[in-house]
């Protein structure tokens, strides 16, 4: 059960994020979405591969392989598509800014295995706020062009699969077991947020 839920999950990330990838192709375009959130995605994946991987807990790791692989695709489609050279290098600069805490690793007299746990806790702050200016920017655009309630939804169902997975591993951490939990509140509220405006039109 440890392996096959990380497996399930990886499974379902793909095809989140494939409607709002092909959303972005076909729009040649990523207004609507929150870059933040995806800046975060790549850094809070980014902390805890390398936690996961430093434990051998190999599987764990592969759903946020996936997330840090396709976040990082949709920001090199803002850098394609709708970013100017200053824009570009805002985001290189909001990317190395949020993996700061990694040069902690550097530091000889810190021990590796007690940097990681802490920086899973880093990840796990950006997972909580991840989607917090997503939503934001939703409810005061109201622009839903470019977002995939599916995207949302299957987010959610992978956030369950990963926290059922941490339960079932022989050592458990905090910090992912709040992580999914996270995930799926904020993801849901996401879901809500688009749900509304796909309805207020047909109330008017």
């Amino acid at each position: 059960m440890a392996h096959f839920l990380p497996v399930l999950s990886s499974f379902i990330l793909v095809f989140s994020f494939l409607p709002l990838l092909n959303k972005i192709r076909k729009n040649r375009s990523v207004s609507g979405l929150s870059l933040l959130m995806m800046t975060f995605g790549v850094a809070q994946s980014t902390y805890f591969i390398a936690f996961n991987l430093y434990f051998e807990r190999f599987y764990m790791a592969l759903p946020f392989i996936v997330t840090g692989i396709l976040s990082g695709s949709i920001l090199y489609y803002f850098a394609r598509y709708n970013a100017e050279r200053k824009e570009r290098v805002q985001l290189l600069c909001m990317l190395a800014f949020s993996l700061i805490p990694f040069t902690l690793l550097a530091n000889p007299v810190l021990d590796t295995a007690k940097v990681l746990t802490w920086l899973t806790f880093v990840g796990l702050v950006m997972s909580s706020v991840r989607v917090m200016p997503q939503t934001y920017k939703t409810i005061r655009s109201g622009d839903i062009s470019n977002l995939s309630a599916r995207y949302f939804s299957l987010q959610f169902v992978a956030g369950i699969c990963g926290l059922f997975a941490e339960f079932a591993m022989a050592t458990q951490s905090i910090a992912h077991i709040l992580t999914f939990v996270m995930i799926l509140l904020t993801n849901a509220a996401q879901l809500g947020c688009i749900q509304y405006y796909k309805m207020r039109p047909n109330t008017v």
